[in-house]
């Protein structure tokens, strides 16, 4: 093991729990500290009087408008920064790099540390999926998100190396930003999960058999989708169910029979662990037919469990996904493909079976977080090693 380095780790949100970056920051810190790096944790997010300045700065209709702008308007990466340049003087002096979750604020000039990035979208890919109507590019102006890009351009410059959860998102650093290739690494991204589950040994046969659905935003994860898909799957299924753990429809939404809300179970408490592990272990299938995702990890944990997963052949799923091996990949938005590849899953236990098997062996071998914690400390020590003297250009 190389020499553990001193690391200021800055996100939004407290990085010891799952709440921040729906627990990718916690199990990054973890990790990193098993490979033997003394990590500090700095909140970057805004609380009290600095956030409710920020939101009536940025008051806007619809709702969700509202939110992106108070997530990504200029005042909120000011306000942000500020933050993260208080977090780092209080951590004090003896530390060597910062790894900072994405790009919504940027650590003060005056700090000489070299930064280094992890990243699962940007403002090009954000624009891309705007058509879908779920990416915060779907609520801002073309005037807002090039202001947006332009302040993250800032940051990646910055860089002296970026993390990405995805080789889409990398070639989107290339392409749309004009970053060398030299500077962006592939890590992907691993499950948010304390232990994982018992290697699967056998048929998986649940009774009755059961699709499972894991995210907290009902509509862009393609919930809606995927309750209309089902209302076919359940004619030609009949005992099939549906469960989602997370987000819910609307009230007006059509909910056919055999579906089950379980709501949202935090694995920070004994009981929503223990639901979700029950959740996964249940199933026999996954499937988020997402509307826009620029990874999906929920992708990775099913696959932990033995479960062969259904999602689009779009962003980062078919990286996760190896189609007819672990899963089935289906047209972006067809409700009649989707329900024809979660039927046939359903009707064939042993094909189910076998790519379950696989899906587990696939992300024990690509997606594990000692796996991705290795490469990312070979590259900090690259860096810290390099330092001052990598270029911070394109």
């Amino acid at each position: 093991m190389s020499r553990g380095l001193r690391t200021l780790f800055l996100c939004e949100g407290n990085a010891e729990t799952h709440d921040s970056w729906s627990g990718v920051s916690r199990s990054v810190v973890r990790h990193l500290r098993a490979e033997g790096h003394t990590v500090r944790v700095c909140d970057a997010d805004l609380y009290g009087a600095r956030r409710i300045g920020v939101a009536l700065r940025t008051v806007a209709w619809p709702r969700r408008r509202w939110w992106v702008r108070h997530h990504l308007h200029a005042s909120a990466f000011r306000a942000r920064s500020e933050m993260c340049a208080r977090a780092i003087r209080a951590a004090g002096p003896g530390f060597e790099v910062l790894l900072q979750v994405g790009a919504t604020f940027m650590p003060p000039a005056s700090c000489e540390l070299p930064l280094v990035l992890y990243c699962d979208s940007n403002a090009e890919l954000s624009r891309l999926g705007a058509a879908s109507g779920h990416s915060e590019g779907a609520s801002l102006t073309v005037r807002e998100l090039a202001e947006v890009r332009d302040r993250e351009e800032q940051v990646y410059r910055r860089a002296e190396i970026i993390f990405t959860m995805s080789d889409r998102l990398r070639q989107s650093f290339i392409e749309d930003f004009g970053i060398s290739p030299d500077r962006l690494i592939t890590v992907h991204c691993g499950p948010n999960v304390d232990a994982l589950p018992p290697p699967v040994t056998a048929f998986r046969r649940p009774s009755p058999p059961t699709i499972l659905f894991v995210g907290r935003d009902f509509d862009r994860k393609g919930g809606a989708l995927l309750l209309e898909a089902f209302a076919d799957v359940r004619r030609r299924v009949p005992e099939a169910c549906l469960r989602f753990v997370g987000g819910r429809p609307s009230r007006r939404a059509v909910v056919p029979p055999g579906v089950e809300f379980l709501g949202f179970l935090s694995r920070d408490s004994a009981h929503g662990s223990s639901g979700m592990r029950e959740a996964y272990e249940s199933a026999s299938v996954f499937c988020i037919p997402t509307r826009f995702d620029p990874f999906g990890t929920s992708f990775v944990e099913a696959m932990l469990y033995g479960l062969p997963c259904v999602g689009p052949a779009v962003w980062a799923v078919p990286e996760i996904i190896a189609h007819e091996e672990t899963g089935l990949l289906t047209q972006p938005g067809d409700p009649g493909a989707l329900a024809d590849a979660l039927v046939r899953l359903l009707s064939d236990p042993a094909l189910a079976a076998r790519m379950g098997v696989a899906a587990r062996a696939r992300a024990e071998r690509h997606f594990s977080w000692a796996r991705i914690a290795a490469k990312m400390s070979r590259a900090l020590q690259d860096v810290v090693g390099a330092a001052p003297g990598l270029a911070r250009g394109a």
